[in-house]
């Protein structure tokens, strides 16, 4: 009877020696899905396009244009803009005094 009640105690001290950790700290955080939207060009000429980025609202996107004169480039970034699905889309322009429109693109906002 003495050594099965010391192994019991032995049994005991070892379970209560190992802390048990919550559910939520040995679970990982499940990872965000990366959202790409495809955009598209409903027009363009050399100082200006307007883009429309595919998806559904609420959720809205904004857009960027790339101007250049001679050696300086200006980005600008029009946004938020429309709902995600809004055709209609962003219209952007370069600045005056020569800046010529180089690439379009859009982005969630």
């Amino acid at each position: 009877m003495r050594l099965r009640s010391a192994m019991l105690i032995a049994v005991t001290a070892t379970a209560v020696a190992i802390p048990a950790l919550p559910a939520a700290a040995s679970e990982a955080a499940p990872a965000r899905p990366t959202v790409k939207l495809a955009c598209h060009t409903n027009w363009q000429n050399s100082t200006s396009a307007n883009v429309w980025c595919d998806g559904h609202g609420p959720a809205r996107y904004g857009a960027s244009i790339e101007c250049k004169k001679g050696s300086s480039v200006r980005q600008l970034n029009y946004g938020p803009g429309p709902w995600q699905g809004d055709r209609r889309g962003i219209s952007m322009y370069c600045p005056g005094g020569g800046y010529k429109r180089v690439k379009q693109w859009g982005w969630p906002a």
